[in-house]
C-alpha cells in the first residue's frame, strides 16, 4: 500500500474504461496499466481480458502473449484461463489447450494465447494483438519488455498492451518508468489518450495505520480480502518494525 519504498500514490484513475472505442470503431486505449496491491483479482482480471482478446475481438489469428519475470510466474494467468475454458460449454468446444507448451488455441479464427519463456527477447517476428505483462515489477531489465513493445504491435487495428502489477521498489526499473507516466496522466501532467491508467495505493504521507486508507488502497477488502487478516498482519507489523515495510 503506499510507502517511500514503493511509489505509490493516493488511488486515481482516468475517466473511461480501456474499452471505449473511437468513431473508427477500433479501442481508444493501446496501454492499460494497473497497478493493485496483492490478492486483489488482478490475475482473474488479467484473465477475462485474455480470453476477450484471443475469442471475442473478432481478430482472425490474434496472437496473445503472457509474458513475466519467469515461465511460472506467467503461467498464473494461462492455468486460470483453463480453468475457465474448461467451465464453459461453448468455449470448450472452440478452444484447445495445448498444455505442453502453454498455449491455448481458439480455433474458430486460427487465434492464440501463448505463454512466453524468459528466453523470449532472443526472438523476433511477433505480431502481436494482445500483450500480458504480470508483475511489471519484478522484470529484471527491460530487453524482453522492448522486443516485445516496439514495432511488434504494428500491424494491428487495435493492439492492447496490459500492464498489471503491484508496487516495486526499484526506481531504475521499466515498472517506475511506466508508473511515472501513468501517475503523470492520472495528475493531468501528461496527455496520451491511448493509454488507461489505474494505481491503488495511499499516499507517502497517508496514515498507514488508519483503516479507511487501506480500503482506498484495496479495491478487493472484504470481498477477496479478509479485513480480519489485514488486522492481524497490521498488529504484527506494528510489534515489529521488520515488518512494516512489507505490510505497507
Amino acid at each position: 500500500m503506499g510507502s517511500p519504498l514503493n511509489f505509490c500514490p493516493g488511488r486515481t484513475d482516468s475517466p473511461g474504461h480501456f474499452g471505449t472505442v473511437k468513431e473508427d470503431g477500433f479501442r481508444q486505449y493501446n496501454t492499460a496499466y494497473i497497478e493493485v496491491p496483492t490478492k486483489n483479482g488482478k490475475s482473474v482480471l488479467a484473465t477475462a481480458i485474455a480470453l476477450y482478446l484471443t475469442s471475442g475481438d473478432g481478430e482472425w489469428g490474434a496472437e496473445v502473449y503472457g509474458c513475466a519475470s519467469d515461465r511460472q510466474q506467467a503461467s498464473i494467468v494461462f492455468d486460470v484461463a483453463v480453468d475457465v475454458v474448461d467451465q464453459s460449454p461453448a468455449l470448450r468446444k472452440r478452444c484447445k489447450p495445448i498444455l505442453s507448451r502453454r498455449r491455448l488455441v481458439y480455433m474458430p479464427t486460427g487465434s492464440l494465447y501463448q505463454v512466453l519463456s524468459a528466453e523470449a527477447y532472443t526472438k523476433h517476428g511477433y505480431n502481436v494483438h494482445g500483450l500480458f505483462f504480470d508483475e511489471l515489477h519484478s522484470q529484471p531489465n527491460r530487453e524482453l519488455y522492448d522486443v516485445m513493445t516496439k514495432g511488434s504491435c504494428d500491424a494491428r487495428g487495435q493492439p492492447l498492451l496490459f500492464l498489471i502489477t503491484t508496487a516495486g521498489t526499484d526506481r531504475n526499473s521499466i515498472c517506475y518508468e511506466v508508473h511515472q507516466k501513468a501517475e503523470d496522466i492520472l495528475r493531468g501532467k501528461r496527455v496520451d489518450p491511448t493509454f488507461y491508467a489505474v494505481i491503488y495505493g495511499i499516499a507517502n504521507d497517508d496514515d498507514w495505520a488508519d483503516e479507511r486508507n487501506w480500503y482506498k488502497a484495496n479495491p478487493s477488502l472484504d470481498h477477496t480480502i479478509s479485513v480480519e487478516k489485514v488486522r492481524a498482519a497490521f498488529l504484527s507489523a506494528k510489534e515489529n518494525p521488520a515488518e512494516e515495510n512489507l505490510f505497507r
